[in-house]
């Protein structure tokens, strides 16, 4: 009962800090190109500029390269740029959760101040790269001709990925403050998680052994969900987005439960 009153009070005080919530995550967004002469818009070119890279690698070396050795279905750079834009978000999340909380020591130190706050603004921070990836994709979909009503549901996917990414946030802000090698290992997974997920090859070119050993890594499911949305034309498995949504829930509520649980000591060792 104790844990789930005290993880009942992380999402309340979250919901009761809502306005310092989003004035942090609005903070957090221009105080990273601050004093650069380009400001925010870096905001927009970093995103765009490492996608149209790998479409350079993936979509234009490698498929000359291939020369017909097998078949490419589709549209091969939507399905790319479907997963890689969730990805990045993914990445930057898990790049800078684990020392919001060891980062931001004085305010953690602060009795009155919300530090559950914290972790969120992080999750919250990546929206615009999101939204700007997004209107990527819609602007290519119509430009070659392969948008569908069912990009509609690209932002749906969003939702379950978010989940997860916010537990995600609340439990390596938390362990971070007490173990500070999870940063190594987080972005160790970082590097090579894009290349262990379904980005940029489909998961029937991966032979059947090895392909449990795909679906293990967490982001995968969501992956699925967005090339459903963006590369299929439409849910090809309802079963898979039923799954990417409760591992979200679960993932919000198991990271929120690890935060309440280890909050009281981060005084302590700060």
């Amino acid at each position: 009962m104790a844990k789930n009153s005290a993880t009942g009070f992380i999402f309340r005080s979250v919901l009761r800090h809502r306005r310092l919530l989003l004035e942090m995550a609005k903070r957090d967004i221009s105080d990273r190109y601050a004093g650069q002469v380009l400001g925010s818009v870096w905001a927009f070119v970093h995103p765009v500029t490492t996608v149209a890279v790998f479409i350079f690698i993936f979509g234009v070396v490698f498929r000359a390269k291939a020369d017909g050795s097998f078949d490419i279905p589709g549209d091969h750079t939507l399905y790319m740029v479907s997963g890689l834009v969730p990805w990045l978000v993914t990445a930057d999340v898990l790049g800078r959760s684990s020392g919001i909380i060891s980062g931001q020591a004085s305010l953690v130190k602060q009795v009155v101040f919300p530090i559950e706050v914290l972790p969120v603004k992080v999750v919250l921070a990546t929206l615009p790269t999101f939204l700007i990836g997004f209107a990527g994709l819609l602007l290519y979909g119509f430009a070659v001709g392969r948008a569908s009503p069912a990009l509609l549901l690209y932002p749906l996917g969003a939702l379950p990925l978010y989940l997860f990414l916010l537990g995600i946030a609340f439990a390596l802000s938390a362990v971070g403050v007490f173990l500070r090698d999870v940063r190594e290992i987080i972005q160790m997974y970082a590097l090579i998680g894009i290349y262990i997920a379904p980005i940029f090859y489909f998961m029937d070119w991966v032979p059947p052994l090895i392909r449990p050993l795909i679906y293990l890594n967490p982001v995968t499911v969501f992956m699925e969900n967005f090339h459903d949305a963006a590369y299929y034309g439409g849910i090809r498995d309802l079963s898979t987005w039923i799954i990417a949504l409760l591992l979200g829930s679960a993932a919000t509520w198991f990271g929120a439960m690890v935060f309440s649980r280890l909050k009281p000591h981060f005084g302590s060792y700060l």
